[in-house]
């Protein structure tokens, strides 16, 4: 495997000390990883309203990760702070976590060295239990590995939490697009692979995910993701996800708050999605009447 320099670019809004704990987890799983190259670690700091760049610069971890803090307050969303803490990464290989997630020991060297077999732009599968234990999802689970990535899609569908994109194609792109509030990182690949990069999906999970506690983060995600892909129907046409039927959604709306068997968070996450799709659909023209 060749040993390139990499630069992992983590955006990060971070509202309380127990997210600052969030954060040092997944730092310390960074100093676990066996890859044998260099690596520098950025944090894009996307206006939390505690102090996370005194956290960062007097961090024990600070040398040994080559953490920096950039200042990614100008604009709202993770996109915004990736594409700020991607314009000041030194590595030619950008790998994109998130900081309350927590990346597994082989995460950079299986992720440099997928991207070194003839890609562009990567990302892998991740799983949601081990760090969701007292409150797994019972109906949205995360899919296994190789359920991950979905059968006749437009092109392989890219997740933020566990990316890896050479840094010159990143930014010959432009970076991904501030304007989405969710599914940036999916509509970012599509738009990698119009201009005709080379996307792969590493049907391996490497990182875990952290799920949302409660009805209303829940909910928000749920909304801006329905949001989004209700917006990439109408820009990726034809794209092979599910098109959105008004009878279908509808139903999903009335049914889902009786629903029994679900714990708050994938209430939130399953409602929020199908408001999301309604009020895209229409504001998209992407919505289908029958």
């Amino acid at each position: 495997m060749a040993e390139r320099s990499v630069s992992i670019v983590i955006p990060a809004y971070i509202g309380t000390a127990d997210g600052r704990d969030l954060l040092d987890i997944q730092l310390g799983a960074l100093t676990r990883q066996d890859y044998p190259g260099e690596f520098d670690v950025v944090i894009a700091d996307n206006g939390s309203p505690i102090d996370v760049r005194g956290h960062i610069e007097s961090h024990p971890l600070r040398e040994r990760l080559k953490l920096r803090y950039v200042d990614a307050s100008g604009g709202p969303g993770a996109a915004f702070a990736r594409n700020v803490g991607a314009s000041s990464a030194l590595g030619e290989v950008l790998l994109f976590c998130d900081h309350d997630d927590r990346a597994y020991p082989n995460w950079v060297s299986r992720m440099v060295e997928f991207l070194d077999e003839g890609y562009d732009l990567t990302c892998s599968a991740i799983e949601g239990d081990s760090l969701n234990a007292e409150h797994p999802r019972r109906v949205a689970n995360i899919p296994a590995p190789d359920q991950f990535q979905p059968p006749g899609v437009y092109a392989p569908v890219i997740i933020g939490t566990s990316m890896a994109c050479r840094a010159e194609v990143y930014r010959k792109l432009g970076g991904q697009d501030v304007s989405y509030a969710a599914n940036e990182d999916l509509e970012f690949g599509w738009r990698a692979h119009r201009e005709g990069y080379r996307l792969g999906y590493l049907a391996e999970a490497l990182v875990a995910y952290r799920y949302r506690r409660g009805f209303r983060p829940g909910y928000r995600q749920g909304r801006s993701r329905g949001l989004g892909l209700a917006r990439l129907n109408a820009e990726f046409p034809n794209n092979g996800l599910p098109e959105l039927h008004l009878p279908e959604v509808l139903l999903r709306m009335i049914r889902l708050p009786f629903t029994r068997g679900l714990v708050a968070e994938e209430r939130g996450l399953m409602i929020g999605l199908a408001v999301g799709q309604f009020r895209g659909g229409f504001r998209y023209r992407t919505m289908h009447w029958i």
